[in-house]
């Protein structure tokens, strides 16, 4: 009867010296690490899922230009926030995702400051993010990593 062995730890890490410089030349860009307040990370991750982040760099910026105050887009219906996200796929989804975030914060805290999530353990920070309606595991994990440092891989569709 064969027992398995497993791999001693230099040998792990003699792999990863090998699989690292693989991975980073297949995935060149990387999304880098956002020091945003942590509304504006969840919308920046409606507008990064599925798509490069060039495309959701100009999304964002799209956004919050058509809507510098963000109560407008709370109060606003899908189709007139739909032109935010134009060039991307889904537009109607992303909206509705956005207004959701936005409405959900707003009768949470009756202002758009999120930031009470940061000094929430990863457990808690889940559970307040899941009460968040349409929101897409995504943006949910998006936001944790980024927010939090979790160690959660935020993977879409496009990935």
């Amino acid at each position: 009867m064969a027992s398995s062995s497993r791999t001693k730890t230099a040998d792990r890490q003699a792999i990863l010296k090998k699989l690292l410089p693989l991975l980073k030349k297949h995935y060149k860009v990387t999304v880098p690490k956002l020091d945003r307040p942590v509304m504006e990370t969840m919308l920046y991750a409606v507008c990064l899922e599925n798509s490069t982040v060039e495309q959701a760099d100009a999304a964002y910026v799209r956004f919050c230009q058509m809507f510098p105050d963000l109560n407008e887009a709370r109060v606003s219906s899908i189709s007139e926030i739909e032109p935010a996200f134009s060039g991307l796929a889904g537009t109607d989804w992303r909206a509705f995702r956005a207004r959701a975030i936005l409405q959900y914060v707003f009768d949470k805290t009756y202002n758009f400051e999120f930031e009470s999530l940061r000094k929430k353990t990863l457990e808690l920070a889940q559970k307040q993010l899941t009460k968040i309606k349409h929101l897409s595991p995504f943006v949910r994990t998006f936001t944790l990593q980024q927010v939090i440092g979790a160690h959660v891989l935020p993977i879409d569709e496009a990935s």
